[in-house]
């Protein structure tokens, strides 16, 4: 052990009287364990957010309109989701369904496209929709009454208003040739959706786009009346039990539409996207992070080459060591100790820069990109390029092992 230690101190020691040459013989492993550590961490990044979104999308059904039995696929009415949301157990966070139209809406900041939501009350549950960050949703009772309230988002009320108090005022909007005033009785947070949407629509020149969301049965007031809807959604807490729920909702609406035919709704689970991008991107993120690896095998290559010459250098030091009755072993130790020193300070250098920036992209959400830290491609990185060391630094540690006493002290 202690004479490990000396080979130790004297690596060291001859890393520091080098300071310059050792940093740039560092360089390679450096920058290729820092390469290695980003890549692999963004990869997992991306796969969490596509597992996360695959998760969050599993807890969705769908029950639809069977085509192969009905030829009308307007079929679910409000009375069939009223039945829903009071029969299905407590497992169950929303029953909803919607329509979508398009109309305009004019005030002092101007005149705006206005992509309308026609739901029913459990829509502020569903899937995907963000937060009430003011106000209400609108209720059971705002659909049943028809009352013309409405609920936009924060950009929406913006671009309206230029301000996001407007709780309790009014908009109009107008769908052909239909007009209804609507009372503004909630505020939504802007998700990032409908950020990426304005972006790509202001980017084609079309201006600037307003969503609005109202009970459904306003469309009888605007000229396009919703009697029924082709799908209702139904968003569980616990996903494990989204199939047997919308296996107990398509009884329940079949029971109900007897006279339609035996099986006139289905059920509809979504896509599992872990399933199908998981593999991808783990193949993809190990052929990028073995290509930046690359780097490391050159890192290699420096260390070797500044060995040989570190060899040349120290002729007269092994010649003496060697006379004064230095194993060979002894000699290959030392040298392997140096070479496995300057690629395992790169090592942690490289892993410490790859956290950094790792950090940094994170939290700057570059591209949307969570990136999250993997301890396993640090463990793999640190013995890697240990490892580029050992190996590289053998056939210098052995030149030097092998040299004769008396043609050593010769060059001297």
């Amino acid at each position: 052990m202690g004479q490990f230690l000396e080979y130790v101190k004297m690596a060291l020691d001859n890393i520091r009287a080098n300071k310059c040459r050792s940093f740039l013989t560092m360089l390679g492993i450096i920058i290729g364990i820092t390469s290695v550590v980003t890549i692999v961490s963004i990869g997992n990044g991306l796969k969490k957010d596509v597992l996360d979104a695959s998760n969050e999308q599993q807890n969705t059904v769908t029950v639809m309109a069977n085509t192969d039995e009905v030829t009308d696929t307007r079929i679910i009415t409000g009375e069939d989701i009223s039945f829903l949301k009071s029969t299905l157990d407590s497992s169950v966070k929303s029953v909803s369904a919607s329509e979508s139209s398009m109309g305009t809406i004019e005030t002092r900041k101007g005149k705006f496209d206005a992509y309308l939501t026609l739901a029913t009350s459990d829509y502020q549950n569903a899937q995907y929709t963000s937060p009430l960050v003011k106000g209400n949703y609108f209720t059971d009772n705002d659909v049943a009454n028809e009352n013309p309230v409405c609920v936009i988002d924060e950009l929406t009320a913006m671009y309206l208003f230029g301000n996001t108090n407007v709780i309790g005022m009014s908009i109009d909007l107008t769908v052909d040739s239909s007009i209804q005033t609507l009372n503004i009785i909630g505020i939504r947070e802007t998700s990032d959706e409908i950020m990426e949407v304005e972006q790509q629509y202001q980017a084609m020149g079309l201006g600037k786009s307003i969503s609005v969301e109202l009970p459904y049965t306003l469309s009888n007031s605007l000229g396009t009346a919703i009697e029924a809807f082709t799908s209702v959604s139904i968003t569980v807490y616990d996903s494990s039990t989204a199939n047997q729920t919308a296996q107990t909702a398509v009884q329940l609406l079949n029971s109900r539409h007897k006279d339609l035919g035996d099986a006139p709704l289905m059920q509809q689970m979504p896509v599992n996207l872990s399933d199908m991008f998981g593999p991808i991107m783990d193949a993809v993120t190990a052929f990028v992070a073995l290509v930046a690896g690359i780097s490391l095998i050159v890192g290699g290559i420096g260390v070797m080459n500044i060995m040989l010459v570190s060899v040349t250098e120290r002729t007269r030091e092994i010649g003496i060591r060697k006379s004064l009755g230095a194993k060979t072993g002894s000699i290959i130790a030392q040298f392997l100790c140096e070479s496995a020193i300057i690629s395992g300070m790169g090592g942690v250098i490289g892993i410490l820069l790859g956290a950094a920036l790792t950090a940094l992209i994170s939290a700057l959400g570059i591209g949307g990109i969570s990136a999250q830290i993997s301890l396993p491609a640090i463990i793999i990185a640190t013995l890697f390029s240990c490892s580029v060391g050992i190996i590289f630094g053998i056939y210098p540690a052995r030149k030097a092992a092998q040299l004769s006493p008396i043609e050593a002290l010769r060059r001297m």
